[in-house]
């Protein structure tokens, strides 16, 4: 009968020392990360931000168009430094833009736009208006919308004028 109340007593011990134990844990959960927002809760929307983006180009305004791009491998010093010299050596400048088209996926984003510009001509060397179209690819950074890249998609080489033939 000793022995019962010694492992009685044993298992009391036990359960005690694993309830005590259990009881100093507290069982911490991290805080919940808020849910992100809605893509039409973000503003400026795509279209906007590729507007203001052209809008700084426009004017030549290199530290305002630095706010509404991802430029992860320059810093803006940098960046504004690569434009001042990319529009001098190039004679360009945006004479006016339209928006054409927008398409949001979910974390990215297109903006298609047509674009008039006046720039040397890298055949003649002549100053020429150009007339194209090209799409802004944004993405989602922190909840903001940021051009990444912009290719050209039409009239994006030069062509030469057409030469009229008389007979």
């Amino acid at each position: 009968m000793r022995n019962t109340s010694v492992y009685t007593a044993l298992i009391l011990l036990i359960v005690i020392t694993t309830a005590l134990a259990s009881c100093g844990k507290k069982n911490v959960e991290p805080a919940p990360e808020p849910p992100p927002k809605a893509r039409e809760d973000i503003d400026p929307s795509p279209s906007k931000v590729v507007e203001e983006f052209l809008s700084a180009l426009k004017s030549a305004d290199y530290e305002k168009a630095y706010k509404y791009v991802y430029a992860p491998y320059t810093d803006k010093d940098g960046y504004i430094s690569q434009m001042k010299a990319t529009i001098s050596d190039n004679d360009v400048s945006i004479l006016s833009y339209k928006l054409l088209a927008t398409q949001i996926y979910d974390r990215t984003s297109t903006v298609v736009v047509e674009l008039s510009t006046r720039r040397k001509s890298l055949k003649t060397g002549q100053i020429r208006d150009f007339t194209s179209r090209s799409v802004y690819d944004l993405g989602l950074f922190e909840d903001k919308w940021l051009v990444t890249t912009d290719r050209c998609i039409k009239n994006c080489s030069e062509t030469e004028p057409g030469i009229e033939i008389k007979e």
